[in-house]
């Protein structure tokens, strides 16, 4: 490795504030239950593991092609990450379970947040029900690519 390349590495590491491990999940939802997926799983993901240690939050996403394909991302923190979320990936399951037609994908994913990023703390605190309530009846909407 060049020194440059060397140094270049270094100094990203100095930038990098904290790890996250991602668990990943892709499946197509049942024809008869897509409709409450978005509007189901966020709470009971959010009610069974809210107390959790090292959880961090979830994502439920919905492809806006096909209302039938979810993904539902949970995060997790700590220096025991890695194994609280394998540890706890068979309560997910279970959650998504009456949704489920097909699962399409499960992975673990390692995530790095950059220094200059706000605390994950701020960034959940600022997309919490509470900070939208001055617009009534309107979804926060998040791309992400």
């Amino acid at each position: 490795m060049s020194r440059s390349l060397q140094d270049h590495s270094l100094s990203n590491l100095n930038h990098v504030r904290s790890r996250i491990t991602a668990l990943n999940i892709e499946f197509v939802a049942k024809p008869n239950e897509a409709h409450k997926v978005h509007a189901a799983l966020p709470g009971a993901i959010d009610g069974a593991l809210g107390e959790v240690a090292g959880f961090a939050g979830s994502f439920v996403m919905i492809a806006n092609h096909e209302a039938r394909l979810v993904t539902v991302v949970t995060l997790w923190t700590g220096e025991d990450r890695a194994q609280r979320c394998a540890q706890n990936l068979r309560w997910i399951r279970a959650l998504l379970a009456p949704y489920l037609d097909r699962c399409l994908r499960v992975q673990t994913l390692a995530a790095y947040t950059p220094a200059a990023a706000q605390p994950f703390s701020q960034f959940e605190h600022s997309c919490s029900a509470g900070a939208f309530e001055s617009v009534p009846h309107e979804e926060s909407v998040l791309c992400v690519a």
